[in-house]
């Protein structure tokens, strides 16, 4: 007999590593986990609630997108803030939302383009304002491309970048160039009300700008020159 593929067939399971590995990831997004805090293996097991193997894998796997720091018999902590991780995420960053515009325009019908237009207008209250704060709205922008084009491992991808330039952003958005990220916002907003893709990739040249500005003041003030110990 077929298996069943209707709503009774039952979801498929996540490994534990897996779960483990969004809880610590999410942690260190939203601060939980700051740079720099050990990891110490027994206080994990009592908060995660699992045992030491999936913990143990989850952390390889966060060693290895760089986020967290193993020295054997030292310690294992949550990575510091280091500049070249920051340049080359923000790089990748900006070429994976170029893809995602490239490949999600022509999907949208006139209700996306409207909702996306309300999701740019808010980005762009907060920009006016300065407010870090505000900056899931300005990432809802191209979050909302992502899900028209639907590809998982593309939303795998900027899962991971993204939460490297996060976590390395956080001490330095003074420095952000709201003026420039006013201007691919506005841009952008424009080429996906026109469905227009070439237009929508010359958008992000001001936020490529803004990134390479942004950059030089971080670098300037030496912001995420850490020293390792």
């Amino acid at each position: 007999m077929p298996i069943p593929s209707g709503p009774d067939a039952p979801a498929p399971r996540r490994l534990l590593r897996d779960v483990v590995f969004d809880k610590l990831l999410a942690a260190i997004e939203d601060g939980t986990l700051q740079p720099g805090e050990r990891l110490n293996d027994d206080e994990l097991v009592t908060w995660l609630g699992v045992s030491r193997t999936p913990i143990r894998e989850a952390i390889a796997k966060l060693v290895d997108h760089g986020l967290v720091e193993m020295e054997a018999n030292r310690y294992t902590r949550i990575a510091l803030p280091d500049f070249e991780m920051y340049r080359h995420a923000l790089q990748v960053y900006s070429g994976l939302n170029e893809l995602t515009a490239r490949w999600a325009i022509p999907l949208l019908d006139d209700a996306d383009v409207d909702e996306f237009t309300g999701l740019v207008d808010v980005a762009l209250a907060r920009l006016a304002e300065h407010d870090v704060a505000g900056l899931p709205d300005f990432q809802a922008v191209p979050a909302y491309l992502r899900t028209k084009v639907g590809n998982p491992l593309l939303d795998s991808a900027e899962r991971l970048i993204n939460a490297r330039v996060m976590f390395n952003s956080k001490p330095v958005l003074d420095h952000w160039q709201w003026d420039l990220t006013t201007e691919y916002l506005t841009r952008i907003r424009e080429a996906v009300r026109r469905r227009d893709v070439a237009l929508a990739i010359a958008a992000f040249q001001p936020l490529d700008e803004a990134n390479l500005r942004h950059l030089e003041a971080v670098e300037v003030v030496g912001a995420l020159l850490t020293t390792r110990s």
